[in-house]
């Protein structure tokens, strides 16, 4: 049965998408200088109200995207609130559907290997990456949840598939962020290992901002390769 709350978010959310007509921003694309064949995608989902945030370092977005040879889209939340900012619906089959009809949609202008997609996000973003990402595993190949958190709660898959067993999952936070963003880290840490996922967590000593973490820059690259399986991908 649904919570009180969660019935007026659900209400909420369908009276802003039937009534609210705020044209939305164009997705953030960084493509990879060079590419010639179709390149693996990391999908942007930002947090609650804050499109585009961390994809606006546009240096070194690039820089990683040339390095890698990857494309990282950040796609604007499911619903534009009143005031124009976006959020994500957090029910995984409406954000699921909505963010692949924007990569086919993108897939027409730059090649893109939608067969191998990761995702990565930020508090409400982050919560929304670990949902659809593990309701559907033959869709993405895993996700970097930076400091989850949401206002419906978690809603992951619930029965193992051979096909969680080839993801890869990095869940990371503040070790002193609020409680409920390190005890969803520490939870979908658990349960997508429960999946058959390789998971990995870390919890920042010393860190209570509510933000990425202090090294992120130096290992997202890292975190992207494993998730996406890039030192397997066809020279």
């Amino acid at each position: 049965m649904l919570s009180t709350s969660r019935y007026f978010f659900t209400a909420v959310f369908f009276l802003l998408l039937c009534g609210a007509c705020i044209a939305k921003p164009a997705p953030v694309v960084y493509y990879p200088a060079g590419a010639t064949n179709g390149v693996p995608v990391m999908v942007w989902l930002h947090g609650y109200r804050s499109f585009p945030s961390v994809l606006s370092d546009k240096e070194y977005f690039q820089s990683v995207a040339d390095r890698l040879q990857v494309a990282f889209i950040g796609i604007p939340g499911t619903t534009a609130m009143a005031d124009g900012t976006l959020v994500w619906s957090e029910e995984p089959v409406a954000d699921h559907h909505y963010i692949q009809d924007v990569l086919a949609t993108l897939a027409s202008k730059y090649k893109l290997d939608l067969k191998r997609t990761g995702l990565f996000g930020f508090s409400q973003g982050a919560m929304v990456a670990a949902d659809i990402a593990s309701c559907y595993p033959d869709s993405y190949q895993g996700a970097l949840l930076l400091s989850p958190g949401g206002i419906t709660g978690a809603k992951p898959a619930m029965k193992p598939t051979e096909s969680h067993k080839q993801q890869v999952y990095f869940a990371v936070c503040g070790q002193q962020e609020d409680p409920g963003n390190v005890g969803l880290t520490r939870y979908y840490a658990r349960h997508l290992r429960s999946l058959g996922a390789t998971t990995t967590k870390k919890e920042y000593e010393g860190v209570k901002e509510h933000n990425r973490p202090p090294d992120f820059k130096e290992r997202f690259p890292e975190w992207t390769a494993q998730i996406l399986h890039l030192e397997a991908r066809p020279r």
